[in-house]
């Protein structure tokens, strides 16, 4: 009895992680078409930085930031970086959040 209970414990909690990673994946195509209607001036198509002072994405420790961070600089801004906050929603950012990362 007492294993059966752990098996369906495990069960529920492999079931609710499912859904969780589900949820909240990030959609990297949709990343790149909001990264290249907002970002790609300033920050060009590959992520090199088309304006002076502006991090080579695939060079800087930007990327090693955590989501919640990028997603936060994005959504806020940063520096000479506007805050998008208004102009993308939460997903949008998440979704260029994925993208970001495919420039490492």
């Amino acid at each position: 009895m007492y294993r059966s209970r752990i098996t369906y414990c495990l069960a529920l909690a492999l079931v609710g992680f499912n859904y969780v990673q589900v949820s909240t994946a990030s959609d990297v195509f949709k990343g790149r078409e909001v990264y290249m209607r907002e970002c790609v001036a300033c920050h060009g198509a590959a992520g090199e930085g088309a304006m002076p002072g502006l991090p080579n994405f695939a060079e800087s420790q930007t990327l090693f930031k955590t989501d919640d961070a990028l997603m936060g600089i994005i959504r806020d801004g940063r520096g000479i970086m506007p805050g998008f906050g208004g102009l993308v929603t939460d997903e949008e950012i998440r979704d260029v959040t994925a993208y970001l990362r495919s420039f490492l």
